[in-house]
């Protein structure tokens, strides 16, 4: 499969009028919101994360907006949307900031000036899904404190949750498979049949164009450190009163090509916050009383990040859908008016091969066919599209693929 290219904070807003050899481009204003966790009450630091994050937001709702191609035919005048995705960043101003149990919070307005596509082409408006698997605690005792036994698949719903309130992909719940055998050495961990990971088998079977999997490495607790009182038995006393008892989210989070099984992009998040209730609560992973806590508000920080960040890596990837159906030069795609499939939209067929490497293991490949294809009809979940012949004529199978970029 052709490789994945990692993608760039651009976006750009291009009007084009054919034929009038007139041409207007313009930058464009957005405002979003940020956050960021404050530590050592390094306001400073948390300000530049928070913006950072802002800045992510905002790219990914300049996404979302449209061009007009305008063209002159016979003495009409048409138009037609698409979307350039693509653009700069420049002249962040920050609108408010306000701070509430170490979190700090702000509004910017951000200015987006045009400039080019995604590196790889993509500029589709369609929604991508992911099917989040369950993200595994590596110590389990860990969970002692506060019961939160639940986490390795209450976490990954909350995520799902998040990414569809992101509203840029479309975010299945498969908290109930595990990924990996072996949570120290993931995601590099072996399979019985000598697979790194099962990665392709669960895209087809869950019928996702990307899979999301974790390792929650480390949410145990942490205590004030005290320059002056380095002795053993004042050690164990400031351990006793546990002051100001932290609690570390140490999580690790993976994104994987559902077709070729491919790793396409990771990330570590490291944080920790402030364990505000008595130690023998019952609180559970999820409850309003967990995030109500100081530790809480910093797991759905981290939870937006990675939210943020996933969007942010797939919103310039090309879209992609199963065939599942031909009948006749009718085909039927995987994916309907929920992933923003109109009729009157066109795809391009790629053809589906399996081939081996070196362990005999089966690896995907996708080669461009040379057919499009043009959507008729919609359905939420599905849709179907038509051949310029029949499918046959043209070998146009199942499991073949469309993809738009």
């Amino acid at each position: 499969m052709r490789s994945l290219q990692k993608t760039v904070v651009t976006f750009a807003i291009i009007i084009t009028t054919c034929m009038l050899t007139a041409a207007n481009v313009f930058a464009t204003t957005i405002q979003a919101r940020g956050d960021a966790i404050i530590y050592d009450n390094d306001i400073t630091d948390a300000r530049y994360r928070a913006t950072e994050q802002a800045i992510k937001q905002a790219t990914l709702q300049a996404s979302s907006r449209l061009s007009v191609t305008e063209s002159l035919t016979n003495g009409q005048i048409s138009s037609k949307l698409r979307l350039q995705a693509a653009g700069k960043t420049q002249n962040t101003r920050i609108l408010s900031e306000s701070v509430d149990d170490n979190l700090l919070s702000l509004l910017v307005e951000v200015d987006i000036t045009p400039e080019s596509m995604c590196d790889n082409g993509a500029s589709n408006l369609y929604k991508k899904s992911v099917a989040i698997t369950s993200f595994e605690l590596q110590v389990p005792q860990q969970a002692r404190l506060g019961a939160l036994y639940n986490i390795s698949r209450e976490l990954p719903k909350s995520l799902v949750q998040e990414i569809n309130h992101q509203g840029y992909l479309k975010a299945l719940s498969a908290t109930n498979i595990s990924v990996y055998p072996d949570l120290i050495n993931a995601p590099t961990s072996t399979n019985y049949d000598g697979s790194l990971t099962n990665i392709t088998r669960l895209g087809e079977d869950l019928g996702v164009q990307y899979v999301i999997s974790g390792v929650i490495r480390d949410i145990g607790e942490t205590y004030p450190k005290h320059p002056n009182q380095k002795t053993p038995i004042n050690n164990l006393l400031s351990w006793a009163k546990k002051e100001d008892q932290q609690r570390k989210m140490v999580l690790d989070l993976y994104v994987y090509d559902g077709f070729s099984g491919a790793l396409i992009f990771e990330h570590h998040y490291d944080e920790s916050g402030e364990w505000d209730t008595d130690e023998a609560d019952k609180v559970r992973f999820g409850s309003g009383k967990f995030w109500s806590l100081n530790y809480g508000k910093v797991v759905a920080q981290v939870l937006r990040d990675s939210s943020l960040d996933t969007s942010d890596q797939l919103r310039c990837q090309p879209f992609v859908a199963n065939i599942f159906r031909t009948e006749g030069n009718l085909i039927h795609l995987s994916a309907g008016s929920l992933a923003g499939i109109k009729k009157g939209d066109q795809f391009r067929v790629y053809r589906r091969y399996e081939i081996y490497n070196q362990l005999q293991n089966t690896q995907t490949q996708l080669n461009n066919a040379n057919i499009n294809v043009t959507i008729t009809q919609v359905q939420p979940n599905f849709a179907i599209g038509e051949l310029s012949v029949d499918a046959k004529i043209l070998n146009v199978q199942q499991q073949d693929v469309v993809i738009a970029w």
